[in-house]
């Protein structure tokens, strides 16, 4: 019986390695440099493929399983990573990295499924941090924070659903200007907000209607005091 199932199986094995049909695809530029380099099985694409830059430098990596993209990623010329892309139980994540024209970095986010998901970083050219934002399932939610080009907070925002319930604006110097707490439902500024000096007296009330202010009032230090109690 054992010797009836192991020649079954090599018949398999061998059925299968004469029907299977691997080829190769090679494409080139005009200079001879190559330009991609595909797998095939049995007409399909399967596992690793990479396309070049005419400079010779690795453009994308591809892997495939029976025709269908399971993995990918992007090199700049200089072979930074600028796009990552998987697959995993169904669902596509995505790791994306965009670049100032001149070739400093600007931003990384994640997306799942199409949808921004995670932290998002924004960068100066010089490489400080601009801002970051959290997301989840493609809208803002919870802290997001903007800074000045000297590294102090220029903006620390709250976010619930994709729209902001506060945000408190600061000077260059890191003290506290502006708070905004009147929100509406819609993300929109319908309210007083305070305004400070850099000592953190307040300094003015801004009345703002459908994010647009309307009246600044400045207001003296008795005033102040009365409105802080």
């Amino acid at each position: 019986m054992q010797s009836f199932l192991k020649t079954l199986l090599f018949a398999i094995i061998l059925v299968l390695s004469v029907t299977a049909h691997s080829e190769i695809v090679e494409k080139f530029y005009d200079n001879g440099a190559l330009l991609f380099k595909y797998n095939y099985l049995n007409g399909k694409l399967q596992g690793q493929s990479k396309e070049y830059y005419e400079t010779g430098e690795l453009k994308a990596e591809y892997v495939y399983r029976s025709g269908k993209l399971i993995a990918k990623k992007e090199y700049r010329h200089n072979g930074d990573i600028q796009y990552e892309l998987k697959y995993e139980d169904g669902i596509k994540y995505e790791n994306e990295i965009h670049y100032y024209a001149t070739g400093e970095l600007f931003r990384q986010r994640t997306l799942v499924n199409g949808k921004r998901e995670g932290l998002e970083i924004d960068y100066y050219r010089s490489g400080q941090k601009k801002a970051e934002r959290n997301y989840i399932n493609g809208k803002k939610e919870g802290s997001a924070k903007g800074f000045h080009i000297n590294g102090k907070v220029q903006g620390d925002w709250t976010f619930k659903n994709g729209e902001p319930v506060s945000a408190t604006i600061f000077y260059s110097t890191g003290d506290k200007w502006i708070i905004h707490e009147d929100f509406d439902d819609h993300g929109r500024l319908n309210g007083v907000s305070k305004e400070y000096d850099k000592e953190g007296n307040l300094r003015a009330l801004r009345y703002y209607q459908n994010n647009d202010m309307v009246k600044r009032k400045r207001v003296n230090k008795w005033w102040a005091w009365l409105w802080w109690w």
